[in-house]
């Protein structure tokens, strides 16, 4: 039998705290270097932490209830919780970019944004003069682009906001930013 689920198992059978603590500090000692690999993979390293953190600790607090024989089944256990850390992360960040702001707090961050390649003052009132044709004309086509060029959302995160599928924000966006075209010439 494996190592890795011959700790599992005698650590979902013993009763000692102590006992279970010196096995979960062996288990983790295994599977730390993977789950670290797979949270730096999908994120950036300060962010990465954190999430790492969530996962070690959610496996610490389910690993009583793991009911799999094989190693196989534990570190598809170990993943799916992973996925769900990452995905509630991922969540969280566009929850986060939701938050409204006002016009002039959004123009403030294009211009931060903008002082290592600033924005010519032809190119900023382009975009100005866009925006507010595109806000007049269609404001739900103001927001996808909005979203997907500005804050960076990518298709399926705004897809998952919005309760619709990947193809029809990336056909929504597509039909807007043509809209946005055809506004601005």
């Amino acid at each position: 039998m494996d190592e890795l689920i011959k700790l599992v198992k005698t650590y979902r059978l013993t009763a000692g705290v102590a006992d279970r603590l010196r096995l979960a500090e062996d288990i983790f000692r295994l599977i730390e270097p993977n789950l670290r690999f797979f949270v730096f993979k999908a994120i950036r390293p300060p962010a990465a932490e954190d999430v790492l953190q969530e996962v070690l600790k959610a496996v610490a607090i389910g690993l009583r209830k793991f009911s799999g024989d094989s190693r196989e089944q534990f570190w598809a256990w170990c993943y799916r919780i992973a996925r769900n850390k990452l995905n509630d992360h991922f969540h969280g960040q566009a929850t986060n970019r939701e938050l409204p702001m006002h016009q002039d707090e959004l123009w403030q961050l294009v211009e931060s944004s903008a002082q290592v390649s600033p924005l010519s003052p032809a190119d900023r009132h382009d975009l100005e003069y866009a925006m507010k044709l595109v806000t007049a004309s269609k404001p739900e086509c103001y927001d996808y682009l909005w979203k997907h060029f500005v804050f960076g959302l990518a298709y399926g995160e705004i897809a998952e906001e919005q309760n619709l599928s990947y193809d029809s924000v990336r056909m929504k966006i597509g039909r807007c930013l043509d809209e946005a075209k055809l506004l601005v010439s």
